[in-house]
């Protein structure tokens, strides 16, 4: 039911403020991640092409602007995308985390909001992909899918000369 972030779907760290392990991202600037998100709210489930837009810098700060949800089922266009920008981060190169991740659910009787709250997400370079795995949203949401970046993000250590 949500179309979430990439590396972009990826925000701050709240107790360090800062990414917790220095990285490299490449290319910095505008993103956009798109995939297929698995979205339960309470017991409904619903799938849908999910986009997430936005911006990330060469140190892994995220913020992401825009979030579309589509796709052949009916249900997806009740998804809205609250509380944007969304702020976040690359904890490590293989992991991202979205601070303020939020959705509403406009279905009558069992919809709601789901957030706002931090996710965490896998990061894989190989595929230039942000996963979310039975990623959990309070108080009774949960998502699954995984975004592909474009242009393709590549994250690394930072090495320090």
């Amino acid at each position: 039911m949500i179309r979430t972030v990439i590396a972009a779907t990826l925000l701050l760290n709240a107790a360090a403020g800062t990414a917790s392990t220095p990285v490299s991202v490449r290319p910095a600037g505008g993103f956009s991640a798109s995939g297929e998100l698995a979205m339960k709210k309470g017991s409904i489930p619903v799938s849908c092409k999910t986009t997430f837009d936005g911006e990330v810098d060469t140190h892994g700060e995220i913020t992401v602007t825009a979030v579309y949800f589509g796709g052949f089922n009916p249900l997806c266009k009740s998804i809205k995308a609250l509380g944007l920008p969304w702020q976040g981060q690359v904890d490590h190169p293989g992991q991202l985390t979205v601070k303020d991740m939020q959705v509403k659910v406009r279905v009558p009787l069992l919809g709601g909001v789901c957030g706002p709250g931090p996710v965490t997400l896998e990061w894989t370079n190989h595929n230039a992909a942000a996963t979310f795995s039975s990623v959990a949203l309070g108080p009774d949401c949960a998502m699954d899918g995984t975004m592909l970046t474009t242009p393709p993000v590549d994250i690394q250590p930072r090495v320090n000369p």
